[in-house]
């Protein structure tokens, strides 16, 4: 059913809606952030906060956590971290609400937002902006953020107990399947391929895929390099990396894990290959030893790579070695 109205009719429906959304927005404003605007009325100290837009899997999630963590530290402010964020369940990070000082759970509602528009990129702006309470939107994946806090975020980001069981029984159990005993200097490498969601979920954005002969190339680096290494692999394709790799008696491929099990078990290892995304990243730097990693992640002139500066090392570690 068509309706026409005239020009006065018009303009009250439009004051009608645009009053509602004006009464809804300050209904909605006022019930998240009546606690703290009286308090900070009155004059009642309270805690600075700092809030991180957690979005992602878990290596996104560590990334962000790691980003909010420094900023926090160096504001003087509170990071907020929900019970339900996943990263409380698996490393010794306690949750931080609001709840917790007293006020309303979604009160990041009530700050100054800032969106972080290179994900992949260090943007210096973000480390000057004004000591208040604030909101960041965005993957922040670079280690420059953290650079100062390395040491804390890697005790952080130590796995509890159950999954650092689960992951060393699962070593012992590869290592006692293919009959390798470890020896003072036996290397074991650690592979994570990450293949077919970018494809199937992202595609257009501009993901390049590693292909496999980025993965023959680094397994090559570390036969040359060292004598008689082991790979082990994690994978969220199996079907493809089987295919790949089926035959190849110095490897092992993993399968069944959760995130969390499959990423404590290659940090077990002592050096990585990884491919594309952070999962990959964050093995590598909870391992420390040398990493490969694929040189060309983006498609050039795609929407993906708008998010890196021209200069990787904002997003690559210090030392990793780029291969084709």
């Amino acid at each position: 059913m068509y309706i026409k109205l005239n020009g006065k009719t018009f303009i009250r429906y439009l004051l009608t809606v645009t009053t509602t959304f004006c009464i809804f927005y300050m209904y909605m404003y006022f019930s998240r952030c009546g606690n703290i605007l009286f308090d900070d009325f009155i004059g009642k100290p309270r805690p600075k906060f700092f809030c991180v837009n957690f979005v992602g899997g878990l290596a996104n999630h560590m990334f962000q956590y790691a980003f909010g963590y420094s900023m926090a530290e160096s504001r003087n402010s509170q990071l907020i971290v929900q019970r339900s964020n996943m990263l409380t369940k698996y490393f010794d990070i306690s949750s931080n609400t609001f709840e917790d000082h007293g006020y309303n759970s979604e009160s990041c509602w009530c700050f100054w937002t800032r969106e972080n528009d290179k994900n992949c990129g260090y943007d210096e702006s973000l480390e000057k902006l004004p000591l208040n309470d604030l909101s960041i939107i965005g993957y922040v994946q670079s280690w420059k953020y953290w650079r100062k806090n390395e040491n804390k975020l890697r005790k952080l980001f130590s796995f509890n107990n159950n999954i650092t069981i689960e992951a060393q029984n699962q070593l012992r159990s590869i290592l006692t399947q293919k009959n390798i005993k470890i020896i003072q200097n036996q290397v074991i490498v650690g592979v994570h391929i990450r293949n077919g969601d970018y494809t199937r979920k992202f595609g257009g954005y501009g993901y390049n895929i590693a292909p496999k002969e980025y993965i023959f190339s680094a397994m090559k680096y570390f036969r040359e390099s060292f004598i008689s290494p082991f790979f082990i692999v994690c994978t969220n394709e199996v079907i493809w990396t089987k295919r790949v790799l089926s035959g190849i008696t110095d490897v092992y491929i993993s399968e069944g894990n959760s995130a969390a099990v499959d990423m404590a078990l290659l940090s077990l290892t002592n050096h990585t290959i990884m491919t594309v995304g952070t999962y990959g990243w964050m093995v590598a730097w909870l391992t420390r030893g040398i990493t490969i990693y694929y040189k060309y992640p983006f498609v050039q002139g795609s929407e993906f790579a708008s998010q890196f500066h021209s200069n990787y090392s904002d997003h690559f570690y210090p030392g990793w070695i780029a291969m084709e």
